[in-house]
């Protein structure tokens, strides 16, 4: 393929990190270097609805992605970008609203026809409640702000996709293909059967042909091509069939599946990625629209510069070094594609059809047994050894071709953050406050009402107001914040042949600041249910004095933390000091997650090691002496 042929996909990576600014220059750096479309990654206090000063962001702002409060950040974000050029796909969903609102505000600021803005909010919470928990809203609230976005784009921004649909979740919290395939077109069918009737039928046609997915691709290059062309088959199939809507074209976004990738030997990541892209591309009729691949070591941190120019080039190999977009599609007409996508198309309509059945709030317990017990298969799957993962359980001898990532804590590297709060400050302070508590009152009104917020939101965004101010609007008409199951009550779980603990303990288990990531958490609780400890879950989301508080009043032996956020060294130094504070030193920590493994100064107990394993010495835990298979710490990019 020549440079100056139309690329047959988006290149994109996935990034945000610090204050507006700092991801502006990046943004400026990859488009510089070859990228076509912007994929921006917000911070958790963002994606939770917290302004950055509230205690809840602690340690958390511009740690996973770019802190937006308010119109100012938006703007700073897209400086010196144009909006009416470029396609900007934002991960944003519990405050999709908002930020949707800031969006058209900064494009409206620059002179752009919002008519022709293209882009996506990803907008779907169905995911979040069964695997991601960055939801906030009960999912009758949620589908609310979801349908009023979708129908505001329609009636106003045409060409923006107002849903992406993810699949991606899905499989990384365990699920098949088959079920990934199932769950995503389950959860589209379940939003459009709430907007239908809301917009006339022409709207209702424009939503259905904007509806885009997100869905995963996993090294299995058999399954994960019958997935793709299943996905193809079956949206067209639903569009045609149950809404009327002939000729759809399945518009899909995919990122690798980031649960293979290993913090051991991760240089093999390099070529799991470049595998797990193929996917995705190779089937002309059923090519992904944009792909966005990871950073080779994203187990241990997120990617810096360097790896995301690793991704890109990986990219631009696939693109233009192989001929696979030179040619129409290659497995039309093969028995064995075309036989298991059949049974692909069939096991997954039989899961929208039982999604259907249960609505979209009975879809959530629902769906999350299904994921538990997909998951502690998985993970069965590893501990026996009927699945090998090389440098898990297999093939263990270390690379070591590359030094393992710089820790990019922001604990320790937050020099932009005393700028960042001062600016939120001033910002406050210099903004029409009137002006801003008029539209927070018309706000609350569209809410109660039933009024499409998102004119409101605009208005609210424009007169200065913030993400934490929206969201607590929302939050008081919800009647708070929502607790989604965790999923490991009902579901039918597999043995993981774990060793026995030798005497009594009472491990309390909970996620710390905001990641809401829950497959490790859970598998921990399996796991050590099935060890014969006594497991106490607290929920995600937790602050560092719940999280003690509980421990405390549990009279637990051990508090178990899971953290993905980069926050891990403040709030680990939080619970300690909290520790001694209430005088409860001799209490073991265990930290596990996203980051690369840490020994925490006067972390009480155990010494901040983050495996479980660290208590085998301590509490007698039998059994053999190596469990790389079942260590927490392979699983953090879940976790």
């Amino acid at each position: 393929m020549r440079l100056d042929q139309r690329p047959p996909w988006i290149i994109r990576t996935y990034a945000g990190f610090g204050d507006a600014t700092a991801t502006n220059a990046r943004y400026k750096s990859n488009l510089a270097k070859g990228q076509r479309g912007l994929s921006v990654a917000f911070d958790l206090p963002t994606q939770n609805g917290y302004d950055s000063d509230h205690p809840m962001s602690r340690g958390e702002v511009g740690g996973t992605g770019v802190a937006v409060n308010h119109l100012g950040d938006m703007k700073q974000l897209f400086d010196g970008i144009d909006l009416s050029a470029i396609n900007t796909s934002m991960t944003i969903n519990a405050t999709a609203p908002w930020l949707f609102a800031l969006y058209l505000a900064t494009a409206e600021a620059q002179g752009a026809d919002i008519s022709a803005l293209r882009g996506t909010t990803q907008n779907d919470l169905m995911k979040e409640y069964a695997g991601r928990g960055t939801y906030i809203f009960n999912p009758d609230c949620s589908l609310r702000l979801t349908t009023d976005l979708i129908t505001y784009a329609a009636q106003n921004v045409p060409k923006w996709n107002p849903i992406n649909v993810c699949g991606y979740h899905y499989m990384e919290s365990g699920a098949t293909a088959t079920q990934e395939v199932g769950y995503a077109m389950g959860n589209a069918v379940l939003v459009l059967d709430n907007i239908r009737g809301r917009v006339s039928k022409d709207e209702f046609e424009n939503v259905v042909r904007c509806f885009s997915f997100f869905i995963n691709s996993g090294i299995e290059l058999v399954a994960e091509i019958v997935k793709v062309r299943a996905y193809s088959k079956l949206w067209k199939s639903i569009c045609k069939n149950e809404y009327g809507v002939d000729d759809v074209r399945f518009r899909a976004g995919c990122q690798v599946r980031s649960l293979t990738l290993t913090a051991s030997q991760p240089e093999v990541n390099i070529m799991r990625i470049a595998y797990q892209a193929l996917p995705a591309v190779i089937s002309a009729s059923a090519r992904v629209g944009a792909l966005q691949l990871p950073g080779f070591r994203e187990a241990l941190s997120l990617p810096d510069e360097k790896e995301q120019t690793l991704s890109l080039r990986t990219q631009q190999v696939l693109m233009y070094e192989t001929d696979i977009a030179e040619h129409g599609d290659i497995f039309e007409g093969s028995i064995i594609i075309e036989e298991l996508t059949q049974k692909t198309l069939a096991e997954a309509e039989k899961i929208v059809s039982q999604m259907r059945l249960q609505g979209y709030a009975g879809s959530v317990p629902w769906l999350t047994e299904q994921l538990t017990e997909s998951l502690v298969q998985w993970q069965a799957a590893l501990v026996k050894g009927d699945r090998v993962q090389v440098g898990i359980n297999a093939f263990l001898d270390p690379i070591d071709l590359v030094p393992p990532p710089e820790n990019n804590s922001t604990h320790t590297k937050n020099d932009f953050l005393v700028d960042h709060l001062d600016a939120l400050s001033t910002w406050r302070r210099t903004r029409n406050n009137v002006e801003v508590e008029g539209c927070l009152t018309r706000f609350g009104d569209a809410l109660k009402s039933g009024t499409n917020i998102i004119e409101a939101s605009i208005a609210l965004a424009k007169a200065g107001g913030t993400t934490g101010e929206w969201t607590q609007a929302v939050e008081s008409f919800a009647g708070g914040r929502f607790s989604a199951p965790l999923g490991t009550d009902n579901a039918p779980l597999l043995p993981l042949d774990l060793p026995q603990c030798s005497k009594k303990i009472r491990i309390v288990l909970g996620k710390c600041g905001l990641d809401g990531h829950v497959n490790a958490v859970k598998l921990l609780s399996v796991a050590c249910a099935q060890a014969g400890l006594e497991v106490i879950y607290t929920g995600i989301k937790q602050s560092p004095a719940a999280l003690v508080a509980a421990a405390i009043q549990e009279d637990a032996d051990i508090l178990g933390i899971s953290s993905l956020s980069g926050a891990h060294l403040t709030l680990a130094s939080d619970v300690c000091a909290l520790l001694r504070e209430q005088g409860a030193q001799k209490l073991a920590v265990i930290i596990g997650g996203g980051h690369p493994r840490i020994r925490s100064r006067g972390t009480p107990g155990s010494g901040g090691q983050s495996s479980v394993h660290g208590c085998r010495q301590r509490y007698g835990v039998a059994g053999p002496t190596d469990h790389r298979a079942c260590r927490p710490d392979h699983l953090s990019a879940c976790s």
